[in-house]
């Protein structure tokens, strides 16, 4: 089983490629620790981009937080250009940023220094997806199956139900099913004083719905988000339990920090605590997302439970709900990436 975790900056200066004790001077050692933490300092929770560009970046002109990402890594390769994984950090940060052509220049950058480099060719053949670019998807998995052919077969499949996903029309009915339930509702971000947004509390109207159309089912909720010293978990249980739910039905995940996580760690807890099926409760804007990770990481923790979606409506139809823009598909792949093991900052952030 793939095991996860996120390290310091410290430990990401030793990683996988080897350096000699005089590749670095102690100043470029130094300066390099910084970038990195200000990189993942930005990434996590933002800061003050001119502070930033008096401090950090002096004489550039930065536009935002993942702006602030990019610029750290870009000069850390540029100070160790043997290390692909500030490359590949670069990338994700022009994938934040929306920056298409950006990133791919930038996987192309790795695979002219590392022709053998799988999982830069992975993110082409991403990339070439969200864009719709068919021609260019075909020569891209081809030079995938000639790396690795089959982890190669792996990332078509699993391009493939995405796709498939991405395809299928919202499903607002709650289903009753026999055997071993598990109602999974995913959290959303708490306001600042803690309390649920609409969108939650559209979440946990679903969850209880079914819940009460499924009474033996039990209720995963999931969020680990603190805002005034409460998780989402925190207070969608205690919603759920003011509504009559028992509060020995309900787990609760509070460890993630996104949806990458989320899905993750309800794998892990579902390894545990089986079912026969898992009904999946998110805003409709977010479901196909939540399902494509979710039984990706199913597959990884070889669990067979079929995933039944059921949506929150956050559109003002089923029809609205039902379209998938470039937006949306660039992140349900970019998610889809992480959740396969290819992490956006390797070594120190899945």
């Amino acid at each position: 089983m793939r095991k996860f975790a996120t390290i310091g900056a410290a430990t990401l200066l030793a990683l996988s490629i080897p350096m000699t004790a005089h590749a670095f001077d102690q100043g470029n050692t130094s300066r390099i620790k910084t970038l990195v933490d200000t990189g993942m300092q930005y990434y996590w929770s933002g800061g003050d981009v001119k502070k930033a560009e008096a401090e950090i970046f002096k004489g550039i002109t930065l536009h935002g937080r993942y702006d602030v990402v990019e610029k750290a890594f870009a000069e850390a390769s540029t100070l160790a250009p043997e290390r692909l994984d500030f490359r590949f950090a670069v990338a994700s940060s022009q994938i934040l940023q929306k920056n298409l052509s950006g990133a791919r220049a930038t996987y192309q950058d790795i695979l002219a220094k590392n022709p053998a480099s799988f999982d830069a060719q992975a993110w082409l053949a991403a990339l070439a997806r969200i864009e719709g670019q068919a021609d260019e998807a075909a020569l891209t998995d081809q030079a995938l199956a000639a790396l690795d052919r089959e982890r190669a077969e792996a990332y078509r499949q699993r391009f493939a139900r995405a796709e498939a996903i991405m395809a299928e029309r919202p499903n607002m009915d709650v289903p009753t099913v026999p055997g071993r339930v598990m109602i999974v509702t995913l959290g959303y971000a708490l306001a600042k004083d803690g309390t649920a947004e609409k969108p939650l509390l559209d979440r946990l109207d679903v969850a209880l719905k079914a819940a009460n159309a499924n009474p033996t089912a039990r209720v995963m909720v999931t969020g680990g988000q603190p805002q005034a010293g409460l998780t989402e978990g925190d207070v969608m249980t205690k919603w759920l339990v003011e509504k009559g739910v028992d509060r020995d039905r309900i787990l609760i995940e509070d460890k993630s920090k996104d949806t990458v996580g989320n899905v993750l760690n309800v794998a892990n807890l579902l390894k545990r605590h089986t079912a026969d099926a898992v009904i999946l409760v998110t805003s409709s804007s977010h479901m196909r997302r939540a399902r494509t990770l979710l039984e990706d990481a199913f597959r990884q923790y070889g669990i067979s439970a079929p995933i039944l979606p059921v949506v929150a409506l956050d559109a003002p139809s089923v029809e609205e709900a039902a379209k998938v823009s470039k937006d949306e598909r660039m992140v349900i792949y970019r998610d889809l990436m992480r959740v396969s093991g290819l992490w956006a900052y390797p070594g120190i952030q899945q």
